[in-house]
């Protein structure tokens, strides 16, 4: 990190909840560098869901001022031999497991370092919380100057997170179900929308402002991704929702018996 006068940021995204965790990591953090500022994006990830996190990262992480440290940690293979990372883009670091949470911001981000942190620069490392043990002191140093390569070796490749085609990549907290799917409709288009066994009809609209109460609608969010919403409810709830399932756009065939399904998205991440 360039030193300056700015106040150093570190971010933290987790699924530990408000439990006792997210404390310890913060007074780690603290105890090397008081005048750190943490930012605290989210804590209730769904347990486990690297995906969601993934989602996150991508979407929170390009709006925050140059120089920032990115610390998240969804990390169900904590101990195992999953690397640990620090990466190093021209705007921001990362720092994290090596699970595939990285692999969505990087697409975007253009990438000059990556690092696997040897874990026997730290002391008393616990095999059952790198975050408190290895990513937080990291994360630390980081943000007072240190240099990433006085923390681990060069390496060239991250894990890939692979996205599963037409899914669900994000609930957020109004119920909204935010897909994987990229592709634009005619405003008022009818469509519809199939989930596991369900199939409903959603209208294509700008904004919310267009639909009415408890109307399903399909619209491009500001993720860019496609959101099937309820408008003023929860899709989620209705659907029995979840991260991870699968969802398809059918097309309204003229006959009204008649659906044809269209695959929407033809990139990598459908």
């Amino acid at each position: 990190m360039k030193k300056g006068n700015a106040t150093p940021i570190i971010t933290l995204t987790t699924d530990f909840r408000h439990d006792l965790y997210v404390g310890q990591i913060k007074g780690v953090i603290l105890a090397i560098n008081r005048q750190v500022r943490i930012v605290d994006i989210k804590h209730d990830v769904t347990s486990y869901s690297i995906r969601q996190g993934a989602f996150l990262i991508s979407q929170i992480s390009p709006f925050f001022p140059r120089g920032t440290i990115h610390l998240a940690i969804i990390d169900p293979e904590v101990g195992a031999s999953r690397r640990c990372l620090l990466i190093q883009t021209q705007d921001y670091f990362f720092i994290g497991p090596d699970n595939g949470l990285f692999s969505l911001v990087l697409k975007d981000e253009k990438m000059k370092k990556i690092f696997e942190v040897d874990p026997a620069k730290f002391k008393q490392v616990s095999p059952t919380f790198h975050g408190r043990d290895i990513f937080a002191p990291l994360a630390a140093y980081i943000s007072l100057g240190k240099e990433p390569e006085e923390f681990g070796r060069r390496v060239q490749e991250i894990v890939e997170l692979e996205m599963k085609r037409n899914s669900i990549i994000y609930i957020d907290g109004f119920g909204n179900i935010i897909t994987s799917i990229e592709k634009n409709f005619p405003p008022g288009k009818e469509l519809t929308v199939r989930h596991k066994k369900r199939k409903i009809v959603a209208r294509f609209v700008r904004t919310f402002a267009e639909a009415k109460r408890d109307e399903f609608i399909l619209l491009k969010g500001s993720s860019g991704y496609l959101e099937l919403d309820k408008n003023l409810s929860s899709a989620a709830k209705e659907l029995k929702a979840r991260v991870g399932d699968p969802i398809e756009i059918i097309k309204r065939s003229p006959v009204a018996s008649d659906f044809d399904c269209h695959h929407l998205q033809k990139n990598q991440y459908l």
